[in-house]
């Protein structure tokens, strides 16, 4: 009966909890965070339907893909350079890239 008793102190003891303990410069710390948070306006969210601002480089859209040409992608800013010539254009970030 020796082990039994034992495990049966050990279970008792693993059921209690040890609380920290916290000093009051700590408690103050965290309540002012706190307050911090909550006093903080939230951000507004920018708009789905709008994109991102194009960027520096100008060109014409695409009709079709022209072997050796090198496209970019107006949202992304990707650069491509095209290898086989094709009726359709390149399309990236869903917009027709253009010519560079």
């Amino acid at each position: 009966m020796v082990g039994l008793e034992s495990s049966m102190e050990m279970a008792e003891s693993a059921t209690k909890v040890k609380t920290p303990k916290v000093d009051n410069a700590e408690k103050e710390r965290q309540r002012a965070f706190l307050a911090q948070l909550r006093s903080r306006k939230p951000e507004k969210a920018k708009a789905a339907g709008k994109k991102a601002p194009s960027r520096a480089k100008k060109g014409k859209k695409m009709k079709k893909a022209v072997k050796g040409e090198t496209y970019y992608c107006g949202v992304c800013g990707c650069e491509v350079v095209c290898t086989t010539e094709s009726d359709s254009p390149l399309v990236c970030c869903e917009e027709v890239m253009y010519v560079i």
